[in-house]
């Protein structure tokens, strides 16, 4: 009988009571509150990490360039860096093509992709411009590069925020040295850079950051 009594009480414990299921949806609803308004962020995050890695892609690309002819890319805007693409400096994969533009804008936004497989994006150089990538090029009819690698303050390719924001907050840029520098909307406001109300970084000669000035969107 007391084994019986025994077996029966541990049998009801085994479950949960109505008290301890509600204080388990109370956490579960607190942590959500907290959690959910974060997921962008992470997300967006991920996507600025996941640029830079594209940044290394085409200075490795750029480097191979400078070995295999003896200079530096010298077409203009997208065709700046899709010509290490163009020109087989990286095997033009579809891995490879992705990394040409900038995760944070989704590839259907880009009407130069549209129809397109991968593997012919940066093909053909002579029809690449401006909507075929979501990363801003070298202006090098304007600012021609005079060296090499160069200095960490030039800038060679960008997010090109147009017409909005590759990521959130942030801007990511590939420097002349192979350094990968970023801008922060939060620190410009700071610094007066953008006015308080301005939450987009223009790329571009009309940016307010001189080093993103010699970039072009074609």
């Amino acid at each position: 009988m007391r084994i019986a009594l025994h077996t029966a009480r541990r049998a009801a414990r085994a479950g949960f009571t109505l008290i301890e299921l509600l204080a388990a949806i109370m956490i579960i609803g607190i942590l959500a509150a907290f959690l959910l308004p974060r997921i962008p962020e992470a997300l967006d995050a991920a996507k600025v990490t996941a640029c830079k890695a594209n940044m290394g892609e085409i200075w490795k690309g750029m480097q191979i360039y400078k070995q295999s002819l003896d200079r530096a890319p010298s077409q203009s805007g997208a065709k700046f860096f899709a010509e290490i693409v163009a020109k087989d400096m990286l095997e033009n994969t579809k891995a490879t093509a992705k990394k040409m533009t900038c995760p944070g804008v989704e590839t259907s936004a880009l009407p130069g992709l549209q129809g397109k497989v991968e593997t012919d994006w940066y093909k053909d150089l002579e029809s690449i411009d401006g909507t075929y990538s979501s990363y801003a090029g070298r202006d090098c009819k304007n600012y021609p590069l005079r060296q090499f690698p160069g200095s960490g303050k030039e800038v060679l390719v960008a997010d090109d925020n147009d017409p909005e924001m590759n990521h959130r907050h942030t801007t990511v840029a590939l420097m002349a040295d192979g350094s990968v520098n970023t801008w922060e909307i939060a620190l410009l406001k700071e610094s007066g850079v953008l006015g308080p109300d301005e939450n987009h970084l223009i790329v571009g000669p009309d940016s307010p950051v001189e080093e993103l000035r010699k970039l072009s969107l074609d």
